[in-house]
């Protein structure tokens, strides 16, 4: 799964979502949604040169103020901030598994709009790629992703595997390897602390939505999503033969 690694210098953690396994043993197209940090001034060019059509940049407005750089890529960005409960994380040195997936699912109902739209984006096909970040491609983008790719049916497996590797594409960075702006003032040491992504965090968080709703799709037409076009996009989202 790590092929689908993106290098893009001064961006780890960028990667396409193409070669997930969906419905009936297919994989998600390649080329449809990618997933990572957002960019700066210096490093969008090189994320818009991917091709990137639409950039969902889930950051808050005074994140946005202070890091600009989506709008650099020359994508059509969409603004659609989502935060959580930061309360058990913030100020905290080594945050536990169970912290961030009280954030996660407090920031579901904020969430599940977006995740509902990128759909429609997928079903609609002439705007993709879609590049999904945050400040660090973890936390808000690790659950956008999540519930898009669970709700177009890919297995929960792949996909808390998937949230996993943000951690890997951290941990493999070294002292003089460029990193975004906003993680400078970390060690490394400091980092990789906070991009820990143990599959299991994603696992539960999955299992509490369909235990309520019954699935991640249900929960996102109440969000308006609308099964016609998660249908749809099954259908152009996902091909057969194993990726390469």
């Amino acid at each position: 799964m790590n092929t689908r690694r993106i290098m893009v210098p001064g961006l780890p953690n960028v990667r396409d979502l193409g070669g997930l396994r969906g419905p009936g043993g297919g994989y998600l197209r390649r080329g449809l949604l990618v997933r990572g940090p957002a960019p700066s001034p210096e490093t969008a060019p090189a994320l818009g040169g991917l091709g990137i059509r639409t950039v969902v940049d889930l950051r808050l407005e005074e994140e946005r103020r202070q890091y600009r750089g989506p709008e650099y890529t020359g994508a059509t960005v969409l603004s659609r901030p989502v935060a959580g409960d930061m309360s058990r994380i913030r100020g905290n040195v080594r945050p536990r598994p169970s912290d961030y997936l009280a954030n996660y699912r407090d920031m579901l109902t904020r969430a599940a709009p977006v995740a509902a739209e990128i759909v429609d984006l997928l079903a609609e096909g002439a705007e993709v790629p879609v590049y999904i970040c945050c400040a660090m491609g973890k936390d808000r983008t690790g659950v956008v992703s999540a519930l898009v790719l669970r709700a177009l049916g890919v297995r929960t497996a792949d996909v808390a595997r998937d949230y996993a590797l943000t951690a890997r594409a951290y941990r493999a960075l070294r002292s003089a390897d460029a990193r975004p702006n906003w993680t400078r003032e970390d060690t490394l040491a400091q980092l990789r602390l906070r991009t820990s992504t143990p599959a299991a965090t994603m696992r539960s968080l999955i299992a509490g939505i369909e235990a309520e709703h019954g699935s991640v799709a249900r929960m996102l037409t109440l969000h308006g999503l609308r099964e016609e076009t998660r249908l749809r996009t099954v259908v152009g989202a996902f091909t057969h033969p194993v990726p390469l």
